[in-house]
């Protein structure tokens, strides 16, 4: 695999929360429509995407071994999240400490990440731009996902020159 392109390590939403988020989506957020549902746990915030000039052999070894010995993420939706001064939407996690736990274990694994300037912040990204009226805001932050679900997949996705995303890789977490 090349990494030149940006390479984002992702927890992938199971079904149905992933069709739930996907719906919202499809109302609010043009650019989002098509992209998977999932947690990003290296890439947007904290340690940044990998870095684009590594072995992928090396990573790839790197990556199975850590996912081989890690367990999946028993999870649930905490309340939607506007980050400050922008129209980017996201649901919070109900508990963050497993994500913050298997986003140090990644820190841990020998592969190196280009520079976040943004703080760890696990979530899942309901909308990122287009209109955005007072109803959709009030829409938006009224939004429950109630139900605990497991994430059990650790996926690599790239952003490429198009904007689009496309899933590289993929691996159980089996630990």
């Amino acid at each position: 695999m090349n990494l030149a392109n940006p390479t984002y390590i992702c927890l992938d939403v199971p079904e149905p929360q992933a069709s739930q988020v996907g719906e919202i989506r499809s109302r609010h957020c043009e650019r989002l429509r098509g992209f998977p549902v999932e947690v990003t746990i290296a890439g947007s915030s904290g340690i940044g995407a990998i870095r684009g000039q590594l072995d992928w052999d090396e990573v790839e070894a790197k990556l199975a071994s850590f996912c081989a010995r890690t367990p999946a993420i028993p999870a649930e939706f905490g309340g939607v999240v506007r980050f400050p001064g922008t129209d980017i939407f996201c649901l919070s996690l109900a508990d963050p400490m497993p994500f913050e736990a298997i986003h140090d274990g990644l820190k841990q694994t020998g592969v190196r990440f280009e520079d976040s300037r943004f703080p760890f912040f696990p979530h899942c990204t309901l909308r990122m731009a287009g209109p955005l009226s007072p109803a959709d805001v009030s829409e938006l932050f009224a939004l429950q996902f109630p139900g605990r679900f497991s994430l059990g997949w650790l996926s690599l996705y790239q952003r490429l020159p198009d904007d689009s995303i496309r899933k590289m890789w993929a691996a159980r977490l089996a630990g």
